[in-house]
């Protein structure tokens, strides 16, 4: 008897020591840490060795998008297949429902109460539609139009038919019915009095018409092809009539211009003579008086801008003297001043000088050769 307590005792010592599948247990740091795969099945990220496939987070583990969208059928289709397949979606509604209704004072919850939970959602959702319903008849009732909610079927809608048609490769048809052409809301090919074609199926000479009188008054009666004739023979007398008055009025004026052509010609080839040496004369004098004014006005601008780039370079050359001196009045102070009181040259900008920056420090540049210079 005491050699099977032993063996008991050894046995329940061995379970202790023996760690869960999926666990591994660290006895310094004291912390589980689990392996989320077994060995035996493949690694999530061997599934498509394509850069650019679905994402594999290697802190996690998880791959949420399906590695091979294309394959049919795969034995992994990724994290986020299992969470929107199944109850999945069904749970996590009920999950919101349960926190919609402890919102408004109902004291439910998804795991305590299930079953009370269910059957709320679904009085829930049969009240919904029941009141959906009836809003819905109170509008038609009120308003109409039931009618238009009755679609006929979706082959109707799409002109969908079994009737065979062929077509050319320009487009026009070989075989089958012709195509009705959508009429408008108005009233179409109405013939009145007598007319065989419509009002402004003729038009000429900026006028509209019917074709088959070729009447240009609407609302008149149809005379047929005697009303063409009668419109030709009134538009061949009109024209023949206005070509006759132009060539009369014509002759009279060409005469007239004749005599006057006759007797100008003489006088004007005495006056041609005498008035081409007083047009070049008068030319020539107003060509020298423009000339000289624009040598003037040239003169003067030129005279304008040097003076204004000489005050500019004097102006300029005053400030670099000013800053020379207060330069100089600086050095001075510093060198005066103890070597542990002198502020620091950091923020000092270095610039390359300028011309009149240069001429300033030549003009005000001390020279130790000069003997008068320390009289100065």
């Amino acid at each position: 008897m005491e050699d099977e307590d032993n063996v008991e005792e050894d046995e329940d010592k061995y379970v202790d020591e023996v760690d869960m599948p999926g666990t591994k247990v660290d006895s310094k740091q004291r912390i589980t840490v689990r392996n989320l795969r077994i060995r035996e099945d493949t690694a999530k990220y061997l599934r498509n060795l394509d850069p650019n496939s679905a994402y594999y987070d290697p802190k996690t583990r998880s791959m949420r998008d399906n590695p091979n969208p294309e394959a049919q059928e795969s034995e992994y289709a990724g994290e986020n297949f299992v969470r929107f397949t199944g109850d999945t979606r069904s749970h996590a509604a009920a999950q919101v429902f349960a926190w919609e209704a402890q919102a408004r004072g109902l004291d439910v919850h998804l795991l305590a109460e299930p079953t009370k939970l269910q059957l709320l959602q679904r009085q829930y959702a049969e009240r919904k539609d029941e009141f959906k319903t009836q809003v819905k008849q109170s509008v038609l009732e009120k308003y109409g139009g039931e009618e238009h909610l009755k679609a006929p079927p979706r082959e109707l809608l799409l002109a969908q038919s079994e009737v065979f048609t062929r077509y050319n490769r320009d487009g026009t048809l070989v075989q089958g019915p012709e195509k009705q052409l959508a009429k408008s809301k108005y009233e179409e090919d109405v013939l009145i009095n007598n007319h065989t074609s419509v009002w402004g199926s003729y038009w000429r000479d900026g006028q509209w018409g019917y074709k088959c009188c070729h009447s240009f008054i609407k609302m008149s009666y149809c005379v047929g092809e005697a009303g063409k004739t009668v419109v030709l023979e009134v538009q061949e007398p009109e024209k023949a009539a206005a070509s006759v008055g132009a060539t009369k009025q014509e002759t009279p004026e060409k005469k007239k211009k004749e005599k006057t052509d006759e007797s100008s010609s003489s006088s004007s080839s005495s006056s041609e003579s005498s008035s081409s040496d007083s047009e070049t004369e008068i030319r020539s004098k107003t060509e020298k008086t423009s000339k000289k004014k624009r040598n003037k006005k040239k003169a003067k601008k030129k005279k304008k801008k040097d003076l204004k780039k000489e005050k500019k370079e004097e102006d300029k050359l005053k400030n670099a003297l000013e800053k020379e001196e207060r330069q100089q009045k600086h050095a001075e102070f510093l060198l005066s001043v103890d070597e542990r009181k002198r502020p620091y040259n950091s923020m000092y900008e270095v610039k390359a000088p300028s011309e009149t920056e240069m001429e300033a420090y030549m003009m005000k540049r001390r020279r130790e050769e000069d003997p008068m210079s320390q009289f100065m």
